[in-house]
């Protein structure tokens, strides 16, 4: 008996041993970074008969994208039923502004993207908001309108601002610009061209004529033409009466293809290129705005608990490529994600309940990466190595997160501007403009110079004809100008990063620099991957998953795959 007694107390010691054991591991989520896409909206072929922006359905998709990170990180912090996900300290209930940062470009869908995603989030307060009143000084009482709707803080960045950068860095590079036409003239986009053909004239004459033509059906337009097909699918029933399963799956494969091979690290196989080496801009500023929100949290712990970015396809595709995401291991990186997907980075320590709420020290502290993708509770939070690492180590030590991102993110708006080829526009200090000054006044003089020297040959030459005619310089002629006749420009050098003290407010270009522009863009909506058109690509797509979807709006949950709408992406002509 007394043996039996002894053998218990040793199972309850060893028991007691292993729930303290458990118990130091507990997670700790200290702050969160999120990249989410757009949701369903108007795409870019359809602006002029339709007014652009977010669907309802797209509305729809992104608050319950919101819901489905309160469910993770918010709506159970601060109780005794605290999910290990629970952002430490976040105000359960209440929306604090102090407590999150949210940023968007400036596109309409992409702000109504944000506000849907900040309604499931932080919901409107219900009884709860519309209990608590607010009386004037006459006596008159307001409760709280729209159900106690709660108010976000999104900061909307234009191009012309500096923060601009962190959001969508490829938007006013004109090297990125630069670099889309480049691999459009290539030999790569000429072949795939070639071999769709009459895929793109069979859609043509299918379900795409009327919005476009011969000359725009192309691969050059792929994102466009998925983006169209994708939204009509969705909300035009003859459409999927025109439209088989599988030319929707190989549209949706095209546009990956073309967003992959102008945004991600080392897409371009151009022999010598240069410039395909800024095609993932748009992942190394957002890399700069994860280090930027992780950096200042970090400080003291008071930062903002929650960073979210809402824009497009491109710099979604560009970080994946950047962090080791696409790799033949998970080639479905390789396309976009999902409309409404995200990109989720976890900075978080181990304690047990026993700690208090201090904050840890950096050497404490991992990352790690989730991708949500999808809009709905259903869709999990999916965990992915960084860096190459195997399956089984999906964390990383903050330390040498910290240390790989800062190997290709852009860190400054100077940098950006170097690589981007823009330069100060305004206001530029009296030494650096005299230099300038000097230079243009010695050009001038030199080809005044020249001129006067072959004008006096030719008088020299032209001495003998008859009535003292002389012979034309050639040049323009009135207004006309000659094929031989060629422009002189000159472009002022990189000053520093935007604005000094004597330096005016640019409003021409993002940042303070001088964007020269390639194409505009208004933002992008296209879709999905399958296979590759061609031989090359099939080595770097082979055995990459289904990207179908069937006719129900929602993708599967495993897919990464993202409908963007890239605008028609036209070759750059001027001089």
């Amino acid at each position: 008996m007394l043996k039996n007694r002894q053998f218990l107390v040793l199972v309850a010691l060893i028991l007691q041993g292993s729930a303290l054991a458990s118990a130091e591991y507990t997670e700790k989520v200290w702050s969160v970074f999120a990249y989410t896409l757009y949701g369903d909206s108007t795409p870019e072929a359809l602006f002029e008969q339709h007014a652009a922006g977010l669907s309802d359905y797209g509305a729809n998709q992104l608050a319950a994208a919101g819901t489905a990170f309160r469910d993770r990180y918010v709506s159970s912090a601060g109780s005794t039923n605290a999910t290990e996900f629970a952002i430490q300290s976040i105000s359960a209930s209440y929306l604090m502004s102090q407590n999150l940062e949210v940023l968007s470009t400036t596109e309409q869908n992409v702000i109504a993207s944000a506000q849907a995603f900040m309604l499931g989030l932080y919901p409107p307060l219900g009884d709860e908001g519309m209990n608590s009143t607010d009386e004037t000084a006459n006596g008159t009482t307001f409760s709280a309108p729209l159900d106690g709707y709660q108010f976000p803080r999104i900061v909307t960045l234009g191009e012309s601002d500096p923060g601009s950068l962190l959001v969508a860095g490829q938007s006013s590079c004109s090297m990125y610009q630069a670099a889309v036409s480049e691999y459009l003239n290539s030999e790569e986009a000429a072949i795939i061209t070639q071999d769709t053909e009459v895929f793109y004239e069979k859609l043509l004459h299918q379900v795409l004529s009327g919005v476009f033509d011969k000359s725009t059906a192309t691969y050059a337009n792929a994102v466009s033409i998925a983006d169209y097909l994708e939204f009509e699918v969705l909300h035009n029933s003859t459409t999927i009466d025109h439209l088989f399963g599988d030319d929707l799956i190989r549209a949706r494969s095209l546009a990956d293809q073309f967003t992959y091979a102008t945004n991600g690290q080392n897409a371009s196989t151009l022999s010598g290129s240069t410039i395909g080496t800024v095609s993932p801009i748009a992942g190394q500023t957002l890399a700069s705005s994860i280090l930027n929100s992780f950096n200042t949290y970090m400080m003291d712990g008071t930062g903002p608990q929650m960073t979210l970015l809402f824009g497009g396809d491109e710099p979604a595709v560009a970080l994946a490529s950047l962090v080791g995401l696409a790799s033949e291991q998970q080639s479905n990186f390789y396309s976009r994600p999902v409309r409404g997907a995200s990109l989720v980075f976890e900075l978080y320590s181990f304690g047990t309940d026993a700690d208090d709420d201090s904050y840890p020290d950096s050497s404490e502290m991992y990352v790690r990466f989730f991708l949500h993708n999808g809009t709905d509770t259903s869709t999990e939070f999916v965990s992915f190595p960084l860096f190459g690492h195997g399956p089984s180590q999906t964390y990383i030590p903050w330390t040498d997160f910290q240390t790989e991102i800062e190997t290709f993110s852009v860190q400054s708006i100077e940098e950006w501007c170097l690589r981007c080829n823009a330069s100060s526009k305004k206001g530029m200090a009296p030494a650096v403009a005299g230099v300038i000054g000097a230079v243009v006044t010695l050009v001038v003089i030199g080809l005044l110079a020249v001129v006067g020297f072959f004008i006096c040959g030719l008088r020299k030459r032209g001495g003998g004809h008859e009535g003292g005619h002389k012979p034309s310089i050639g040049g323009f002629k009135g207004t006309s100008k000659l094929a031989s006749d060629a422009d002189i420009s000159f472009r002022n050098p990189i000053w520093g990063t935007g604005k000094t003290a004597n330096m005016e407010q640019d409003d021409g270009g993002a940042a303070g620099c001088v964007i020269v522009r390639g194409q505009e863009r208004l933002g992008s909506w296209e879709m999905g991957q399958q296979n590759s058109e061609m031989e090359y690509s099939q080595s770097t797509t082979e055995g990459r998953g289904s990207f179908a979807e069937s006719s129900a709006p929602e993708a599967e949950p495993d897919e990464w795959r993202l409908h963007s709408h890239l605008q028609p992406v036209k070759i750059r002509e001027s001089v």
